[in-house]
């Protein structure tokens, strides 16, 4: 299992890059809150039933949109969240026809992995209660869950693996797009100042973040990952910090100078940049040059390996709707897309 609230919905669709986030806050709530969208088997799928798929999704993180947007928003994402619920609640149908097994151990950890992805100011039972549960009830769900993706995975066993023939075929005919940058893997923790902020206010945050990092450096036992998520500033607190690998060019040239000169599990001297204070730590580096077959391989076999599964997926999901009763509210219509403005 990797990220949480990434896996408890295989099929929910990624909506950080549009923006489309909505609360279950009080302010949030509409007249659409409950309006039935579509059916299946009998079995209702209402615009609430969204909401919680998507605060399932992405956690306490759907608090922080004003409400005009949370209203823009969930009007928008409700045509395809329909579609992606529909498909849900075959794929559980289908998976407890076939008498799916769960692991209870996998639960255990996935219900341990959600408490603990929880910002530290957020509290379990609040973050349950928005979502109209309790310990139990949320319990069921995410157990609905693992079972979805279990049973999602013993279709997806029957998919071929590429041969290694295939995948040094394709790495011949594509040597090109396997030349690597310069890149480097890194964290780090920003303490926040504004464009605005006067002199004392700046100098509280550099005689914090300098303080955290004599922590680093002398105390035994205190480990990045934790310090940034209980004193960042920036969303990658909630991942220990991790910004991922990036090359250069990508991040604001003090930081950038900062990070690529770095040693490999050192902690650096506070660097100041536009947005605040931070400290980097550098847990990886890669050179440029021409990426070796073996070191490519696994990537490759991904690449080749997805459109296969994916077609799989939608012809399952495509014969347990032809089977299925299932009625849809005429009133959802998809949102029309809007043209891009020429430069």
């Amino acid at each position: 299992m990797s990220k949480p609230f990434q896996l408890l919905s295989y099929l929910l669709v990624t909506l950080f890059s549009f923006g489309l986030l909505i609360a279950a806050d009080d302010e949030a709530k509409t007249e659409t809150k409950d309006q039935e969208l579509a059916t299946v088997n009998g079995k209702k799928i209402t615009s609430a039933d969204i909401e919680r798929a998507l605060r399932m999704r992405y956690g306490p993180s759907l608090d922080q949109m004003p409400a005009e947007q949370r209203a823009n928003s969930i009007k928008q994402v409700t045509p395809r969240m329909t579609e992606e619920l529909i498909s849900r609640n075959l794929l559980l149908e289908a998976a407890k026809a076939a008498k799916t097994k769960t692991n209870a151990e996998e639960l255990k950890t996935t219900l341990e992995q959600i408490k603990g992805s929880l910002p530290p100011t957020v509290k379990f039972e609040d973050y349950i209660k928005k979502m109209g549960h309790n310990e139990k009830s949320f319990e069921a769900e995410v157990a609905e869950e693992l079972l979805i993706n279990f049973h999602v995975q013993e279709i997806l066993s029957a998919v071929k693996a590429p041969t290694d023939a295939e995948l040094k075929k394709h790495y011949e005919e594509n040597k090109e797009s396997f030349n690597s940058k310069e890149s480097i893997t890194a964290s780090h923790i920003l303490l926040k100042t504004d464009p605005g902020s006067d002199e004392k206010v700046k100098s509280g945050k550099l005689k914090a973040i300098q303080k955290l990092r004599e922590q680093l450096i002398t105390a035994k036992g205190v480990g990045f990952d934790k310090l940034a998520k209980e004193h960042s500033d920036c969303p990658s607190s909630a991942r220990g910090g991790d910004l991922g690998s990036f090359g250069r060019g990508q991040m604001v040239p003090a930081f950038e100078k900062a990070a690529f000169t770095q040693k490999i599990g050192d902690v650096g001297e506070v660097v100041e940049t536009q947005f605040g204070y931070h400290l980097i730590k550098v847990t990886k580096k890669s050179t440029a040059g021409q990426r070796k077959f073996e070191d490519v391989k696994e990537e490759i076999s991904r690449q080749l390996d997805a459109p296969k599964r994916q077609k799989t997926m939608q012809e399952y999901i495509a014969s347990l709707e032809s089977k299925a009763k299932i009625t849809r509210n005429p009133a959802i219509k998809p949102a029309e897309s809007t043209p891009a403005k020429k430069p």
